[in-house]
């Protein structure tokens, strides 16, 4: 994808530093900027999807050629009545998770902006990998995005799923023995689409309330809701 100062969410970065019902003061607004200049320099987003066919078959979910199964309730019910699932992932490169290491050992500060700034982009390319599945698929309803790792969906699921859609070789994603993404500051995880828009089982609605950390989360938006 096209690199795009827009990716720089200014009020998504601000959110993720952890600030709350409050601005940052000039000085740190300055850190910031010096940050986002520096970021943009090395990142590199990068997101690739793949859509396949779901099968249900008494209680399991998998995919219609059975290639992989889903484990976990909240993904059964994050993709209850979608005949399709987009495998999704986005990346923002090595680059970035090298500027964050190298802050880290020599200013803190702007290790934490770096991180933050990271954050918040690699959410706004999630976000575009979610409207270019629903570009690509007209005639469907399609939800948001289910990370790996969220809920009751083990992280152990990401090798796999990395290997299903060549995300090594597309946008050069991995992990680690620790099921660990690599580059660090990338995303997983599945798209639901249906041919009728799903409601009241909370599949189609990306919100705070759905998250288990949602009670200790620093950059939980305040109306709950994303």
């Amino acid at each position: 994808m096209k690199k795009d100062k827009s990716l720089l969410n200014r009020n998504e970065i601000i959110r993720y530093l952890g600030y709350r019902n409050q601005e940052p003061d000039e000085i740190m607004l300055e850190e910031i900027k010096i940050c986002e200049d520096e970021f943009y320099k090395v990142m590199d987003p990068k997101f690739h999807y793949e859509v396949f066919d779901l099968k249900r078959e008494g209680g399991r979910l998998m995919l219609s050629d059975e290639s992989f199964e889903f484990i976990g309730e909240n993904i059964k019910k994050h993709l209850s009545g979608c005949e399709k699932v987009a495998f999704s992932c986005a990346t923002l490169s090595e680059g970035v998770d090298e500027l964050i290491d190298q802050a880290q050992k020599e200013d803190m500060l702007m290790a934490f902006i770096y991180d933050a700034i990271a954050n918040a982009v690699v959410e706004e390319v999630r976000a575009k990998a979610e409207f270019s599945v629903a570009n690509d698929y007209p005639d469907y309803f399609c939800n948001w995005q289910y990370g790996i790792g969220y809920g009751d969906l083990p992280l152990s699921l990401q090798p796999l799923f990395l290997n299903r859609i060549n995300a090594k070789e597309t946008i050069g994603l991995t992990c680690n023995d620790r099921c660990l993404l690599v580059p660090l500051k990338s995303v997983t995880g599945f798209i639901g689409l249906s041919k009728k828009e799903q409601k009241n089982n909370g599949c189609n609605q990306r919100s705070c309330l759905t998250c288990n950390n949602q009670e200790r989360c620093i950059y939980r938006k305040n109306d709950m809701e994303y």
